[in-house]
């Protein structure tokens, strides 16, 4: 018996006699050491997130794309792993400190209650009456306070999560979005005419005409005549195309439908191509561009472009990522080619210019291997151009 009224004479005070508060206010304390190693692990994601990133961005022309993308996903669902025991975290130590906070109010409005009473007793008779009615309302005053602060908690917290849910959410619809449009890039048809390619780089301004320089793409130095009007532009640009416009022009022995899927460029061909717009509300003109690159195999192949711009070095010309459905391409030089019939409309390079615009063919000089061309916008001038065969292709808006 003695023994057991020396363990219970001591249990009390294996936690500094405290009660509860003391073990709560320990597990906070435990809490907060833990904290900084969670914080940590969460900002070492985040520098592999932006090491990932700049990997990409240095290497998206020879990496494996989806094995890129999956351990970019995988940092991301981490960190989202992270972010949320972090605030788990803090939310569990801001509740242990709040719970006990109001043990140790209560303690201390007891304490008040019983000092009130002590000073009640001794003082006696009426005198005591409003002391012990100033105490109790105090002591309702206090309560309601707590109250007050407990349901702001309350709210605060329900906002945080609230937010937290929304940004998780976001972040959920970013990812299958993202997921779907790679999905629909991989299973596109690489020679479906959407005139949709992925460009690394910004496109050339809209309405931009280059002058064609000398010797830098071939035979194009041959083209001759001076542009005596402004190139196509307008409401004219709206209009439809004939019904009879010329079949593109593939290589010999190609036909067409199924068939053209299956062309493929090949490095250092003359092409003419179109860069996708810089914005939504955006369109851009066909270019005369050389292929520099093919990467990849079947519907995933994609090429890089060089633009044909003689203003520019040919160090300083602009690549472009593209596919084969923004390509058309250029006859070889010596080709025999067709003639045109008259009324036929076509896309043709602009005299002097590295541009194609639509025009309407009015009649060819078989000697020569020349096409007299009126182009969009110049009907009402009645001028006539002359274009290189080689240069007069498929008509494409």
């Amino acid at each position: 018996m003695s023994s057991q009224r020396n363990r219970n004479a001591r249990g009390p005070n294996r936690n500094g006699g405290q009660g509860e508060e003391y073990q709560l206010f320990q597990q906070v304390q435990d809490d907060l050491r833990n904290l900084p190693d969670l914080v940590n692990a969460d900002t070492e994601n985040i520098r592999a997130i932006v090491a990932q990133e700049s990997y990409m961005d240095q290497t998206r022309d020879t990496m494996n794309v989806d094995q890129e993308e999956n351990k970019q996903d995988e940092y991301f669902r981490k960190g989202v792993k992270n972010a949320d025991a972090v605030a788990e975290s803090i939310k569990k130590i801001i509740e242990n400190i709040q719970v006990v906070r109001a043990i140790q109010r209560s303690k201390e409005e007891e304490a008040e209650s019983k000092a009130s009473l002590v000073t009640s007793s001794r003082s006696g008779g009426l005198a005591a009456g409003p002391a012990r009615n100033t105490s109790r309302a105090s002591v309702r005053e206090r309560d309601k306070e707590r109250d007050r602060d407990r349901d702001r908690d309350r709210d605060r917290d329900r906002d945080r999560d609230r937010d937290r849910d929304r940004d998780r959410d976001r972040d959920r619809d970013r990812d299958r979005d993202r997921d779907r449009d790679r999905d629909r890039d991989r299973d596109r048809d690489p020679y479906d005419f959407d005139g949709n390619a992925d460009s690394p780089v910004p496109s050339p301004i809209g309405g931009h005409t280059r002058k064609l320089g000398g010797g830098s793409v071939g035979a194009a130095s041959d083209r001759s005549g001076n542009r005596d009007s402004v190139p196509p532009r307008g409401a004219d640009r709206d209009t439809p195309a004939k019904a009879d416009s010329a079949e593109p022009q593939l290589p010999a022995g190609l036909g067409t439908g199924a068939q053209r899927s299956r062309i493929a460029f090949v490095k250092g061909q003359d092409v003419v191509f179109k860069p996708k717009p810089p914005g939504p509300n955006e369109t851009t003109e066909w270019f005369l561009g050389k292929v520099q690159q093919v990467l990849g195999e079947g519907k995933s192949r994609r090429y890089k472009v060089k633009d044909e711009d003689p203003d520019l070095p040919p160090e300083q010309r602009p690549e472009y990522r593209t596919s084969a459905s923004s390509m058309i391409p250029l006859p070889a030089v010596g080709a025999e080619l067709s003639e045109l019939d008259k009324g036929k409309t076509v896309l043709a390079l602009y005299p002097d210019s590295t541009t194609f615009y639509k025009a309407e063919v009015m009649g060819s000089d078989k000697e020569t291997g020349k096409v007299n061309l009126r182009f969009e916008g110049e009907e009402n001038s009645g001028t006539l151009q002359v274009v290189e065969r080689r240069f007069v292709v498929e008509y494409r808006s």
